[in-house]
């Protein structure tokens, strides 16, 4: 193992100060400049993953590339639409019960005792929402062991340091998955929740529950987040063709053309 620091890694965080003529100049060591999944000067906004290819390769670059609490991440990220900080903070307890089941989704849609509560710093209040099938297979994955010492206050996504993984963390495990599969788009954090979206308004077309979901003041502002508005825009370009020159082609002579 390389064990050398870099001028950047240095474990003093103290200023150092060097003296000029007439001035003091302090340098700071500071990390250095990570590099995203899109060129640098690029656009930076965070897009959804819409194809299910890309998700897929995501997820097995996660599985041998990184801790498996990474994909399980990935997948109840996209799965339950959480800020990335409300997820890296659920506990245990927000998802077992206390005899150390999964508060999965039931066929039952009239019973609701099996929904998660989960609080939302932003808005400072709890909401509600349910382990679909997908979340309850990763989970029984890497839980293949059930017992009531599940329930606990224990971080689902604890960091070594203690504590629970930090988002930087999470971003930089995203982007690295995300260059690694060859995507295009720019991908952070805010991607697993604009994936979520997006995928459930291709499933039922509810902007008006995704926008109440999100917390948004207009539908529009919603589909521009899940990267819907854009979509709709491009297909009505596309689409939408006026041709003027079809109709004078049998009009039009070679020097016309040139």
């Amino acid at each position: 193992m390389n064990t050398q620091l870099s001028l950047f890694e240095q474990e003093s965080t103290a200023p150092v100060v060097i003296q000029t003529h007439a001035k003091v100049i302090q340098l700071f060591p500071s990390a250095p400049p990570r590099k995203p999944n899109y060129r640098a000067g690029g656009e930076q906004t965070v897009f959804p993953i819409k194809r299910q290819e890309d998700l897929n390769a995501m997820a097995t670059w996660l599985y041998h590339n990184a801790d498996r609490k990474y994909l399980l991440g990935f997948i109840l990220g996209i799965n339950l639409g959480l800020r990335a900080n409300e997820l890296l903070e659920l506990k245990h307890s927000d998802i077992f019960f206390p005899n150390g089941e999964l508060k999965y989704i039931s066929d039952d849609f009239s019973d609701t005792t099996d929904k998660m509560s989960v609080y939302q710093n932003k808005v400072h209040k709890r909401r509600g929402m349910y382990l679909n099938s997908s979340c309850v297979k990763a989970l029984d994955w890497y839980f293949p062991i059930k017992s009531p010492a599940l329930y606990s206050n224990a971080f689902l996504f604890p960091s070594r340091e203690g504590g629970h993984i930090e988002v930087d963390t999470l971003r930089k495990v995203l982007k690295d998955a995300a260059k690694a599969c060859g995507l295009k788009q720019n991908i952070g954090t805010h991607t697993l929740r604009k994936t979520f979206g997006y995928f459930h308004y291709q499933s039922n077309h509810d902007i008006v529950f995704l926008q109440r979901l999100f917390g948004h003041s207009s539908a529009l502002i919603t589909m521009r987040y899940i990267g819907i508005a854009d979509e709709e825009e491009k297909k009505s370009y596309h689409e939408v063709s006026i041709d003027l020159i079809g109709a004078l082609e049998p009009k039009l002579t070679s020097s016309d053309v040139q």
